[in-house]
């Protein structure tokens, strides 16, 4: 289990997160991607990202494989 620490850029507080979302971006790039515990003007949700490697997506995507197969079977 990965625990991360986040930051929320608008209300500008940090948070933890275990095993956040990891997604490939645009560029390219891997980040770390969740929805922060507070919400923005009229009730949106806002969310965090943060840099990550590589090696933390293939984790993620390899982890999210094999909890696919336990709740096949």
């Amino acid at each position: 289990m990965t625990n991360v620490e986040m930051t929320c850029l608008t209300k500008k507080q940090k948070f933890s997160v275990e095993d956040p979302e990891v997604i490939r971006l645009a560029n390219g790039r891997y980040a770390f991607r969740c929805k922060c515990p507070w919400q923005g003007k009229n009730g949106k949700d806002l969310y965090a990202y943060k840099f990550c490697s590589y090696k933390d997506w293939e984790s993620y995507v390899n982890q999210k494989e094999s909890n696919d197969e336990e709740e096949t079977e």
